[in-house]
């Protein structure tokens, strides 16, 4: 009797996307010597994730980002203390929370793109989004 066994190799993909947590910030945030530091709060919200956005893709009004013009590819909802974390496919794109007003980013880089994350494969890229237009600085 021969008996013959195949050995399969498993192929294990490495998972990628963001993770992170967004939190709020508002009211006066000027250092004084007189008053401490404000506590990072997290926040549940929307996280909206669009292809790589550039400010000339979108329309802009006070300050709240409407009428994007690149696909939106995921949106994930924090938790209560504004944790997140969702698989991406590797590549570029652009972070924005729901808010009643409209999208809220407040990062750009040099080339104007709005909030960019880049995701490498296999690797989850860690992002704080910070939420701070009631704030004063």
């Amino acid at each position: 009797m021969c008996l013959v066994f195949q050995n399969q190799a498993k192929t294990t993909r490495l998972a990628s996307g963001i993770r992170g947590q967004v939190i709020w910030k508002s009211g006066n945030q000027m250092p004084s010597p007189d008053r401490p530091a404000s506590v990072v709060k997290g926040v549940k919200r929307e996280v909206w994730i669009y292809q790589l956005t550039n400010q000339n893709q979108t329309e802009q009004q006070e300050g709240f980002y409407r009428n994007i013009r690149t696909k939106r590819v995921k949106k994930v909802v924090t938790d209560a203390s504004g944790r997140f974390k969702v698989k991406l496919a590797p590549g570029r794109y652009s972070l924005f929370t729901k808010e009643p007003q409209g999208l809220w980013a407040n990062l750009m880089d040099g080339q104007g793109n709005i909030f960019p994350v880049t995701v490498r494969k296999g690797k989850y890229e860690e992002i704080q989004f910070e939420i701070n237009y009631a704030a004063v600085f």
